[in-house]
């Protein structure tokens, strides 16, 4: 029976033309706001005392749209209810609202609700209004734009996003370490864009057609991506890009893998001989130093040192690094009520042998997360996470879908990489990805209904 399921038997005028998608207006609403979420920065808007940004201009109008169509509306609420991870996601909304009312911070409950509204908005696109298949277009398109985008912003050496789009009030600016700038895309800050880089690698890899994962479906685009990444300067995304690569070539089935691992020991070699005659290049001191400073990370040298690398700022990086679990145990902490959103944070934390460092900024999400909604919503958030992950698994066994596979490998891919950074606004494109599964989940159990 399971056979019938897979995407090859599936019913493809849904696949490509769900029940909605005649609905024009509707359908082009649904577009701009999944294009604006991976392509539109945050700070280009109208500011009227709150942030209009695309994508919440695209909530605004769905909303009301939803409201006057009874039919949509109540499609919208059963999808609300049939996913799984409604209600550690509403007791994350529960914990933002009362820290929303102790710490007088309204954007302590916005800021997640509008994010897990476009969550909710997008499964309900994809699944009923897009299609689960031109969605996966559209995102694929979206990373071929940015990834061409991205050798652009570094020639020029500064941002043209932010240079041309910053229309609200922002504290984002270009980024540079060592003497070479760094590409940040739509998003605030380097580190956002290799979180973004990181999703967009995984999907880069599906072969939607097919229902196969391969590394090497898109080679261009792959190589783009991954280019782009060394050009953030971002260690932990970088180091994160290895380890999905390796789990995309592990979850591809057995002659897809071994075709990966050949090509892509072929790769390392023409990387090496490219390398060798470039090093004394810019170019190729660029790319040497991004790698051995990802090999200092790992084996605690300084071979990047002899590529122009900051030494000295990557150990001042490394050393607070190592105080900030310690935060945790800081007693004026209220470990019931976060300190909201609005406030910021700065300490002197001592660790168990009674060094101290002074933290001003907090590079791990979940820490922030505990600064910003306490216990209770570290905890609901990482039920969210154990959640997603269990469904994905079970729909993986179920449906034996490569999508399905590519999801959580970004997803997973993503929350590891949030030990080292913090979320820097792009959990709006993990939601995306989220609302993807759950889209095609939805699919699929519909499908069984009618076969029952």
């Amino acid at each position: 029976m399971l056979e019938t399921l897979t995407p090859q038997k599936q019913n493809s005028d849904l696949l490509n033309k769900p029940e909605l998608h005649d609905l024009r207006l509707l359908f082009g609403l649904n577009v701009f706001l999944l294009v604006a979420l991976f392509v539109m920065p945050q700070y280009f808007g109208v500011h009227i005392g709150w942030d209009i940004t695309c994508t919440r201009l695209a909530n605004i109008l769905l909303t009301f749209y939803s409201l006057l169509q009874y039919r949509v509306f109540n499609l919208f609420a059963n999808t609300f209810i049939k996913c799984s991870v409604t209600i550690p996601l509403v007791l994350y909304l529960l914990v933002s609202v009362y820290t929303m009312v102790f710490r007088v911070d309204v954007n302590a409950f916005m800021l997640v609700f509008l994010e897990i509204l476009t969550m909710y908005m997008l499964i309900f696109a994809i699944r009923y209004v897009i299609g689960i298949k031109l969605s996966i277009k559209i995102v694929i398109g979206c990373a071929y734009f940015l990834s061409v985008y991205g050798f652009i912003e570094f020639a020029a050496g500064q941002s043209l996003f932010l240079k041309f789009l910053k229309t609200v009030p922002s504290a984002v600016a270009n980024c540079y370490r060592s003497g070479f700038y760094r590409i940040m895309g739509p998003c605030g800050h380097p580190l956002g864009y290799g979180l973004l880089l990181i999703l967009f690698i995984a999907i880069a890899c599906l072969d939607y057609e097919k229902e196969e994962l391969y590394l090497y479906k898109r080679p261009i685009l792959l190589f783009m991506l991954i280019a782009n990444t060394f050009l953030t300067g971002s260690r932990s995304s970088q180091g994160i890009v290895i380890l999905e690569i390796v789990l995309i070539i592990l979850f591809s089935d057995r002659t897809k893998r071994k075709k990966a691992i050949f090509y892509t020991i072929a790769l390392f070699l023409a990387a090496g001989f490219f390398l060798a005659i470039t090093y004394k290049t810019r170019i190729g001191q660029y790319l040497l130093m991004q790698i051995t400073m990802l090999i200092d990370q790992v084996f605690d040298t300084e071979i990047s040192l002899n590529f122009g690398a900051d030494v000295t700022t990557l150990h001042n990086s490394e050393d607070y690094r190592k105080f900030l679990p310690y935060i945790f145990t800081l007693d004026w902490l209220n470990p019931l009520v976060g300190r909201g959103v609005k406030t910021g944070f700065s300490a002197q934390v001592y660790d168990s042998n009674g060094d101290y460092a002074f933290i001003n900024s907090v590079d791990c999400y979940y820490i922030n997360q505990y600064i910003k909604y306490a216990y209770p919503g570290l905890f609901s958030f990482c039920a969210f996470i154990i959640t997603s992950v269990v469904t994905m698994i079970k729909g993986i066994i179920r449906y034996k879908s490569a999508t399905m596979k590519m999801i959580l490998i970004g997803f997973i891919c993503y929350f590891i990489n949030l030990w080292w950074v913090d979320a820097l606004q792009t959990l709006k494109f993990v939601y995306a990805f989220v609302a993807l599964f759950f889209a095609l989940l939805l699919f699929y159990r519909d499908a069984e209904k009618k076969r029952r």
